[in-house]
């Protein structure tokens, strides 16, 4: 197997396309589908890739289905949701009897009802816990939810696209709550936590550039101090921690995905020295990178 690069698909049909499934969305920047209307001929497992969109899957039997994120495998549950946003690193193997739905898009449509989406939506984030299990309830709703998005999906007409984007935004916020609900935290965004999501989405933005927090905290237009406080208070983890955190994650990827070597890494993640990137590997996971890619 060349490990050289992991495949990337900026849209649903690239992915479409690769998994052998003859399914195409007709409307730009979304799609939904049954998982079942998969079928025979769709492949059954899929090796490391990233994609350019946001995925949904809500799954109401998942068999021997396996889900694997940034290299951790996911324990699916009787209710899962889950979500999956660009930059992840994903495989999966499914289930031939797997069912439920799974729901594609990019931010651009919903870039009316939701201009600042990853603000708004703070689980569609890469330093999220992207798996949610819910409650029988919770599961029953959101299946009607998306049950009506895929109906209106299947009868085109003139507002079938506002409709669409209408129900999408609903099921978001209906995410929203149950993650609110999952994290404990209130709806009400303090100051700080207004600092932490804007401090989160830098940290994808930047990772593999700025490594010190006093370049966030430039960028932020506060003090190295006032950042570090407010992140510790609100997530009990230090913002360096939350940086490396971010930068073991593509280490972690590139170690187990591609074929470059330590040294390539090392200098793609914007290491001076090989022996700084293994230094800090081991600090962060206790395994060298060597180790680590033999696991």
């Amino acid at each position: 197997m060349n490990k050289a690069e992991i495949l990337v698909f900026e849209n649903p049909h690239d992915y479409h396309d690769a998994i052998g499934f003859a399914h195409r969305s007709h409307i730009p920047n979304f799609d939904i589908f049954a998982i079942e209307d998969m079928g025979c001929p769709t492949k059954i497992c899929m090796p490391p890739y990233r994609q350019g969109f946001y995925q949904i899957g809500l799954l109401n039997f998942t068999g021997e289905s396996k889900l694997n994120l940034n290299t951790d495998w996911l324990q699916f549950d009787k209710y899962p949701l889950w979500f999956m946003v660009p930059g992840q690193v994903i495989s999966w193997v499914r289930d031939v009897n797997i069912s439920g739905f799974y729901i594609m898009f990019k931010k651009e449509f919903l870039i009316n009802s939701c201009p600042d989406f990853t603000t708004e939506f703070p689980f569609l984030k890469m330093s999220e816990n992207s798996l949610m299990m819910l409650t029988k309830d919770e599961h029953e709703i959101l299946n009607l939810d998306i049950e009506r998005m895929h109906s209106v999906f299947k009868n085109p007409h003139p507002y079938q696209e506002r409709m669409l984007e209408g129900i999408l935004s609903s099921l978001l916020y209906f995410c929203k709550a149950i993650h609110e609900r999952h994290k404990t935290i209130e709806n009400h965004l303090s100051r700080a936590q207004i600092i932490t999501n804007q401090f989160e989405a830098l940290i994808d933005k930047m990772y593999v550039d700025r490594k010190n927090v006093s370049d966030y905290a430039e960028e932020l237009n506060i003090t190295p101090n006032y950042l570090t406080t407010t992140i510790k208070k609100l997530t009990g983890k230090s913002a360096k921690t939350m940086i490396q955190e971010r930068l073991l994650i593509e280490s972690k990827s590139l170690l187990k995905y591609s074929g470059l070597d330590i040294a390539e890494i090392a200098y793609r993640l914007n290491f001076q020295e090989p022996t700084h990137f293994t230094r800090f590997f081991k600090n962060m996971s206790g395994t060298t990178p060597n180790e680590f890619r033999r696991m």
